[in-house]
C-alpha cells in the first residue's frame, strides 16, 4: 500500500507540473526529479509493478491520447486513418493489459507521466499542418520504442503472461511504425511556406 502511494505521489507531481507552465527552469527541473526520483523508488520497491507492463501502459495511453487529439483537430486524411489506427489498436491492447495485470495483481499507472504530458500540451498548441507533421513524428519516434521494448520483453519477460501479451502485439507495433513512418514522409513532403524549422519533441529538447 505504501508503494502505491508512492507512485500516486510520483504521477501527481508530473500531473502538478503540466497544469503550471509557468515554473521557472530550475523548479521544472526539480520537479521532474522529484517525481523521477519517487517513481523509480516506487518501481523498484513493489514486487507487483513490472517494468514492462509499467512502459506499455504508459505508451498505449500516449497513442490513445493523442489519436483521439488528432481525429478530432485534423482533417488531412493520412493523419486521420493514422490516429484512427492507434486509438482502436491501442485501445484493444490497454484493455487487455489491463486485464492480465488485475490477474496478475499487478500495478498500473493511470496517468502520463510529466514528459508524455509536456508531448501532449505541445500538440495542442500548433496550428493544423504544423501538428500533423508533429503527430506523425511522435508516431514514428513512439513506434521505435515500443518496438524495441516489445521486442526485448517478448524474448526475456519472466512473466509468462506479459510475455506473451509483448509477442501478441509485436507484429501490430511493427506495422504502425511502418505506416508511421510512411505518413512522417508524407508531412515532412508537404511544402512549408513558411520556411518551417523540424518539429522537435520533448526528448529532443532535453538532449
Amino acid at each position: 500500500m505504501k508503494t502505491n502511494h508512492l507512485i500516486a505521489l510520483a504521477l501527481s507531481s508530473a500531473f502538478v507540473y503540466a497544469c503550471n507552465p509557468k515554473q521557472t527552469p530550475s523548479s521544472q527541473n526539480d520537479t521532474t526529479e522529484i517525481a523521477k526520483d519517487t517513481l523509480d523508488r516506487a518501481l523498484a520497491t513493489n514486487p507487483n509493478t513490472s517494468d514492462f507492463a509499467t512502459k506499455a501502459a504508459i505508451g498505449g495511453m500516449m497513442e490513445v491520447e493523442s489519436g483521439a487529439k488528432m481525429i478530432k483537430f485534423t482533417e488531412n486524411p493520412d493523419i486521420q486513418t493514422l490516429a484512427t489506427m492507434m486509438v482502436k489498436d491501442h485501445g484493444v491492447a490497454n484493455t487487455e493489459l489491463k486485464g492480465i495485470a488485475k490477474k496478475e495483481k499487478l500495478s498500473l499507472p493511470q496517468t502520463l507521466p510529466e514528459d508524455k504530458l509536456q508531448v501532449l500540451n505541445k500538440l495542442a498548441t500548433l496550428k493544423e499542418e504544423d501538428a500533423n507533421r508533429y503527430y506523425a513524428e511522435l508516431m514514428v519516434k513512439e513506434h521505435q520504442e515500443a518496438v524495441a521494448l516489445f521486442t526485448a520483453a517478448s524474448a526475456n519477460e519472466t512473466n509468462p503472461s506479459l510475455k506473451a501479451f509483448a509477442a501478441k502485439h509485436l507484429p501490430t507495433l511493427k506495422a504502425h511504425s511502418l505506416h508511421a513512418a510512411t505518413v512522417n514522409k508524407i508531412m515532412q513532403s508537404i511544402k512549408k511556406d513558411k520556411g518551417d524549422m523540424p518539429l522537435k519533441t520533448s526528448k529532443d529538447n532535453e538532449q
